[in-house]
């Protein structure tokens, strides 16, 4: 992880435009410049007739948005190499959404996250108490502000942006059954896919948000996988691979993790984010706040946390050579919301260049307004600002978020190069 983050961000720089951590990591190891680190690593090879029928379009007609050609992967994970990596070699940063749900369908009645659930979890309709879904929507950020993509929105379309109604049976009802996806762990998934260059795009950088709102989300999953995953699976393995090499679990229930039988971690209504699930080599992640600090007795990073663990060093986290904490959330860890049986509830995920970032809000009772400016229960706009609000309620700025909690925040940070160099 670390050679790969220091040659993902710092090749355009040189060695001397590097900072501290990463200039002398190369010292240490007797490279002169990142580019003389970088042709030391064995590169998986780009098979461009393979992939590129189920990869989708690199360029955006969204000015502002990055062109991903440049973007390619070929370090650090196995699906790159052998059988696989003809398909995956190369593979670029486009990201898109899942919703899994317990709702049965006529080709799968059960599954490993649904199996022994109470009976309204795993009903359809109003008796449901599982996942009551208004609308799901995906936004590109420009450089300016956050722009509503159609082909991966999942709701009522309209000029000014989606629409849609669990209890008037309107958008995510009405279109659901367009967005059928390949289930098994989970009884039914639906996401956005299609024929590669001709099918969505998905969301790149420089940022992402996906927003679900939900009349209920008592027990389900929402997360994102690669386009290029999606779109291999969704067209059932055409080439015996679906380049399962990247995964962000925002809000996901934990039963399907365990042993059947074993003993959940905290209750079934807890959904868990967890950015570890599959790890790409040039998407490095925190894991341990030890890890990320280098194993030393010094608070470095995430840098945005310095400020607040000198004022606060007895907070959770700030001292991880004595009691270490799990930036990456997880099943054993509390970065997690508890969901009330309906409820509702809206939860909008980023993902920029400090990490993931996972909001949820329930929304005014009387206006549906949340915490983000034209996001609301049962409409979000077309064009959106670039950030929300900022979370003010302290019980929003904890882990283990409670289920009454009007508004709340959990980052997931990222590891800039000079957290790769750390270690």
């Amino acid at each position: 992880v670390l050679i790969l983050a220091l040659c993902r961000c710092s090749l355009t720089s040189g060695a001397a435009g590097l900072q501290p951590e990463c200039k002398a990591y190369l010292d240490r190891k007797g490279f002169a410049s990142p580019e003389a680190l970088k042709s030391t690593i064995t590169q998986c090879s780009v098979n461009k007739a393979m992939q590129d029928p189920y990869a989708p379009d690199p360029v955006s007609d969204i000015p502002g948005v990055t062109d991903t050609t440049p973007l390619s992967c070929r370090y650090g994970h196995p699906s790159l190499f052998n059988a696989a990596g003809g398909t995956c070699c190369g593979w670029k940063p486009h990201f898109n959404w899942v919703v899994a749900t317990c709702d049965p369908n006529s080709h799968q009645q059960d599954s490993a996250f649904c199996s022994g659930l109470p009976d309204c979890v795993a009903k359809n309709g109003k008796d449901s108490c599982g996942a009551k879904v208004n609308y799901v929507a995906a936004y590109q950020y420009d450089g300016e502000e956050f722009v509503l993509l159609d082909e991966s929105t999942a709701g009522t379309v309209t000029p000014d942006g989606v629409e849609g109604s669990f209890a008037q049976g309107t958008g995510w009802e009405q279109v659901k059954n367009n967005f059928t996806w390949r289930s098994g762990d989970w009884t039914s998934k639906f996401a956005p896919w299609g024929e590669g260059p001709t099918g969505p795009r998905g969301l790149t950088p420089p940022a992402m948000l996906w927003v679900l709102s939900a009349d209920s989300f008592y027990y389900g999953a929402f997360y994102m996988l690669s386009q290029l995953t999606l779109n291999l699976e969704g067209q059932g393995y055409p080439t015996g691979t679906n380049c399962w090499n990247w995964e962000l679990d925002p809000v996901e229930g934990a039963l399907g993790w365990l042993p059947k039988g074993a003993k959940l971690p905290g209750n079934m209504n807890q959904a868990y984010a967890t950015n570890n699930a599959a790890v790409s080599g040039c998407m490095p992640v925190t894991y341990f706040a030890s890890q990320a600090n280098g194993l030393r007795r010094n608070f470095s990073q995430p840098e945005q946390f310095v400020k607040f663990c000198q004022g606060h060093p007895g907070a959770a986290g700030c001292k991880p050579w004595e009691e270490d904490v799990m930036w990456s959330g997880g099943i054993h860890g509390t970065q997690r919301f508890e969901n009330y049986a309906n409820q509702p509830y809206v939860f909008a995920v980023v993902v920029d260049h400090r990490g993931y970032w996972i909001y949820r809000w329930i929304p005014d009772e009387t206006t549906g307004h949340t915490g983000w400016p034209g996001i609301e229960r049962t409409k979000a706009a077309r064009r959106l600002r670039k950030r929300p609000d900022a979370v003010t309620d302290p019980a929003g700025l904890e882990t283990d978020v409670r289920g009454d909690v009007h508004e709340a925040v959990i980052l997931q940070p990222s590891v800039p190069p000079e957290a790769a160099c750390l270690r």
